[in-house]
């Protein structure tokens, strides 16, 4: 196998990244909770937040945020809202996300911010710390691909939940 090189890779996924077929781009940060206390046979047990829960955790936001908007076409027809979304986080730093999610449709634009915030936060891991910006560009996506605060530049593009048309 071939080693890539971070900025090689950096710059093909900032390539890759098509802003013009979205309709509505915002800017979005999201928070991650560090751990959720579960029940195991009526034991209380802290759960902490990971690689793979955290990206598990975001499918669920987005399959709850593409069935507030699609309603039942997001199941028959296959009907999803575009994400590009980049985990950052582990060790020190919270785990949160960096994404761009498209608002599909100019009649809801006012209450997406809304929908986004309420279904990260019905999410087991989802936190209240939440920051979205209307309008995407770049810019926003040469941030959300900095290499700071991300371990393993690679692993950092969550490529399960990316969306584009």
């Amino acid at each position: 196998m071939i080693a890539v090189p971070k900025k090689d890779y950096r710059e093909a996924f900032r390539s890759f990244v098509n802003l013009r077929k979205f309709k509505l781009p915002h800017s979005v940060t999201m928070t991650m909770k560090q751990s959720i206390q579960t029940d195991r046979d009526g034991l209380m047990v802290h759960q902490r937040v990971d690689r793979d829960k955290a990206v598990r955790n975001f499918r669920h936001f987005t399959n709850l945020l593409n069935r507030r908007v699609y309603g039942h076409s997001f199941k028959r027809h296959g009907k999803r809202i575009q994400v590009i979304p980049v985990l950052e986080g582990g060790g020190l730093t919270r785990f949160h996300y960096h994404c761009v999610i498209d608002c599909p449709r100019p009649e809801i634009v006012d209450e997406f911010p809304n929908l986004v915030r309420e279904c990260w936060t019905r999410t087991d891991y989802g936190y209240d710390q939440i920051d979205i910006q209307p309008g995407s560009n770049t810019g926003w996506v040469n941030y959300m691909t900095k290499y700071r605060t991300k371990n393993e530049f690679d692993q950092s593009i969550d490529w399960l939940n990316l969306h584009q048309d």
